[in-house]
């Protein structure tokens, strides 16, 4: 991760003066490793802008705007420091299409500068209530990309390259036992948030199911997933589960390609309730019902329910609890090292990558940052 070395690290406060776009200030370059997509294809957009003006410390915001035709993820940015008011920086991001259509896509892009002044009093206040630094925004109109989307020439469940495996704990169970069936889907591309794996209904079948997600990265390539699909199936009567046919496109090869599993035959063994009841010396009748099995059952049920409410309740108490802190561990970090460590391991995918990128190039360069406004101006985004 690279970020802004030298003396200029700050966090702005809302104290801002608009002024008209003027591109004599920089550079700027916007780019695309694609020049048209399938839908749900990654297109990789990069943008580069460096300082031309160096009257004063300048720094960069850049954003995709969002839309109903394209789905759009931050994936990186590195600015860097070339000399005395003179600064880089670039911006990645992935978008997904969404429709197929020509897409016009609107960006965001700010210029913030400060004058040594600005900045010199900026170290000086060092405390809580201090004042923020008084910066002069410029808004850069950029030109919408346009971007083609090409249609497919038939229907997909997923776009990339994918494998799908299949396996099963056992094909015979009793009338009340339960099958644990588990589907990994592993591969890079489109991370489809609602796949639906066993799409077909089994007739006097109840179906019980579960999605566990083990790894998930956006890359340039799109994500890098490791999912598992988990079911529980019971039924009083023999059944077959269907085999799993998934039809999807490869960007990457250019070509479509079937994932498939294969069906399962699942015995279901009754029990015989005549051979319960002892006739010769007893009146005596045993149980009609195999009570381990249903206990057994109910378990399975009772994981997967626990499960899920365990994982509601979980973000239900994680958010109660963060509020009621109000970030506790932001406040109550020392230094610039330890509120680093705090924010990658506590916040990350919240939105705080240009902290994290400030307070890395503070620790590594040894150069002294405003710990306490960069914590102040965290939390308040957190809120």
């Amino acid at each position: 991760m690279k970020s802004t070395p030298g003396k200029i690290i700050l966090v702005f406060l809302l104290f801002t003066i608009p002024i008209f776009a003027n591109t004599s200030l920089v550079d700027y370059k916007l780019t695309t490793n694609k020049k048209s997509v399938h839908i749900k294809e990654p297109l990789l957009i990069t943008f580069t802008t460096k300082q031309k003006d160096h009257t004063d410390n300048m720094f960069f915001s850049f954003n995709v705007l969002k839309s109903s035709d394209y789905e759009v993820k931050f994936l990186h940015k590195t600015t860097k420091d070339n000399g005395y008011h003179n600064s880089t920086a670039t911006f990645q991001y992935i978008l997904f299409a969404l429709k197929e259509k020509t897409l016009h896509v609107n960006f965001d892009f700010v210029i913030k500068t400060a004058s040594d002044k600005a900045v010199k009093q900026s170290y000086v206040d060092d405390h809580d209530d201090s004042v923020g630094i008084r910066t002069n925004n410029t808004k850069i109109t950029l030109k919408p990309l346009v971007i083609k989307v090409e249609q497919l020439s038939k229907k997909v469940d997923l776009v990339g390259d994918f494998r799908l495996n299949s396996k099963i704990d056992s094909t015979q169970i009793d009338q009340y036992g339960a099958v644990n069936l588990h589907y990994t889907l592993k591969g890079t591309g489109y991370k489809e948030p609602h796949l639906n794996i066993l799409n077909k209904k089994i007739k006097n079948v109840k179906i019980f199911s579960q999605v566990k997600d083990n790894f998930s990265k956006l890359t340039k390539k799109g994500y890098i997933i490791n999912t598992d699909y988990i079911f529980a199936l019971s039924a009083k009567k023999d059944f077959t589960i269907p085999a799993v046919t998934l039809t999807a496109y490869s960007p990457t090869k250019k070509n479509y390609y079937t994932l498939q599993t294969k069906a399962y035959a699942i015995k279901v063994k009754n029990i015989d309730t005549t051979k319960l009841i002892d006739k010769t010396n007893a009146p005596k009748a045993k149980s009609l019902i195999n009570m381990e099995a249903v206990k057994t059952f109910f378990i399975y049920i009772l994981v997967f329910v626990s499960g899920f409410l365990t994982a509601k309740l979980s973000q239900k108490e994680f958010s109660k609890e963060r509020k009621k802190e109000k970030f506790e561990d932001i406040k109550n970090a020392k230094s610039a090292k330890e509120l680093l460590m705090v924010l990658i391991m506590n916040y990350q995918n919240r939105g705080l990558d240009e902290y994290i990128s400030k307070l890395e190039a503070g620790v590594n360069k040894k150069y002294p940052l405003n710990l306490n406004t960069i914590k102040k101006e965290i939390r308040n985004r957190l809120m």
